[in-house]
């Protein structure tokens, strides 16, 4: 079907159009001492070009980047991808980063948050569901500082599956979020948790430039328009162009997953083919 075509843009072409903007990139970078041409080559200069269209913005966010990457050591954990939370264990393991064992701490299921990768040569997809999530404690016992951290090593971790994803096939690719709103009541909402939140993506805004995609809110209910008014402008401007609400009762809506996994490998539960629930985690990661 036309609608399913894979339609990631190939990394060759993407380098030769840019190739000369990556020069000059390239020249910039090296003078930094942060720098590391084993950590930073045309493939990670590149998503920054696409994200900041001009070398001397996307410059500013690689420095700002690696810098950051420096002062958190963050090159030096290596490979995390073991780390990713998995939602059908019970309890989080010794696997998981400290930070994110606490977290899940103030989630009422596992559920919470979903990682699958139902095509190995495609998107990463990440759930969340708000309504198994204890946003109250969770702004009382979790910091602005933890949460840049939960959302730093989740961002991490996301970044190298797409990485790899993208180094093998040749195709450069993303991310989809989805945001499962079934059953989260008005009395569940928490704006201190809102705000956490967007300031922790703002912290992080420039240095994970093009991993998300689409981010699709389903099922969401009707005060969440007057919410999502009010709380849009504390989310970096990126994010919210990436904002897609769909109903999953409008067969026409099902086009938004499709960029990111066919129809047959699309859960029932968002209008594709695939009877599995919850879905199966990228279990490949932690064996």
């Amino acid at each position: 079907m036309e609608e399913e075509k894979d339609n990631r843009p190939l990394v060759k072409d993407l380098l030769e159009k840019h190739a000369s903007q990556l020069v000059e990139l390239r020249n910039i970078l090296e003078k930094e001492e942060s720098y590391s041409k084993d950590h930073y080559d045309n493939l990670w200069m590149l998503r920054f070009l696409l994200s900041h269209k001009k070398v001397s913005k996307a410059s500013a966010a690689a420095i700002s980047t690696m810098n950051f990457r420096k002062d958190r050591k963050i090159n030096e954990l290596g490979d995390i991808r073991h780390k990713m939370i998995n939602h059908l264990e019970a309890e989080t393991s010794d696997r998981n980063f400290e930070i994110h064992r606490k977290h899940m701490k103030f989630c009422h299921s596992p559920l919470a948050i979903i990682y699958a990768l139902p095509d190995p040569d495609r998107g990463l997809i990440q759930i969340l569901t708000p309504k198994y999530m204890d946003q109250e404690n969770f702004v009382k016992e979790i910091s602005l500082e933890e949460t840049v951290e939960v959302t730093l090593y989740g961002n991490e971790i996301i970044f190298q599956v797409l990485d790899d994803i993208t180094r093998r096939t040749g195709k450069l690719t993303k991310l989809l979020r989805i945001m499962d709103m079934e059953g989260y009541a008005l009395k569940d909402f928490n704006r201190a948790l809102m705000k956490r939140d967007a300031a922790a993506n703002k912290a992080l805004e420039d240095h994970y430039p093009g991993s998300l995609g689409t981010c699709i809110v389903i099922d969401a209910p009707s005060w969440i328009n007057a919410v999502w008014k009010v709380v849009k402008p504390l989310f970096p401007k990126k994010f919210v162009e990436k904002i897609a609400f769909a109903d999953i009762k409008n067969p026409k809506d099902v086009k938004y997953f499709l960029k990111y996994v066919t129809r047959d490998k699309l859960w029932e539960r968002y209008g594709g083919n695939n009877p599995e629930w919850p879905p199966s985690p990228p279990s490949q990661f932690w064996k």
